[in-house]
């Protein structure tokens, strides 16, 4: 049992993001009242999923729909509808990333285009 600060930093999500979920029917509200107010490691779990499946682009009222009927056939619609949502997202700087399915680079080509992006902010610097 933990208080929504915990399960907010546990996640990665701030507090508002948790009240949000639950707000939209996507996060069962937490157990006791006010002050009392805990939640338990299955909100942790469903809140893992819903971000998991909102990194894979799923619409958040689809989740919604997913989590309500059986969850039996969640993984085969993310399957069917969002196959092409798999992305790695790459820091090359201090502000830039490079959104790319995943897999498409090898750590020498990240680390060539990190080179070649840091050499264009530099000239571009020096431009100003």
């Amino acid at each position: 049992m933990f208080n929504i600060d915990y399960l907010a930093k546990k996640a990665g999500v701030t507090r508002r993001t948790v009240r949000y979920y639950i707000q939209r029917g996507l996060l069962p509200p937490p157990l006791g009242r006010k002050r009392g107010a805990y939640y338990t490691d299955a909100h942790y779990e469903r809140l893992q999923l819903i971000l998991k499946l909102s990194a894979k682009g799923v619409p958040l009222f689809q989740i919604k729909r997913m989590l309500d009927s059986n969850m039996s056939a969640l993984s085969e619609e993310i399957k069917v509808h969002h196959p092409r949502k798999k992305v790695e997202l790459i820091e090359l700087t201090a502000g830039v990333e490079l959104m790319t399915k995943e897999n498409v680079f090898d750590d020498e080509d990240i680390a060539k285009i990190k080179k070649y992006i840091s050499k264009l902010l530099k000239e571009k610097q020096n431009d100003q």
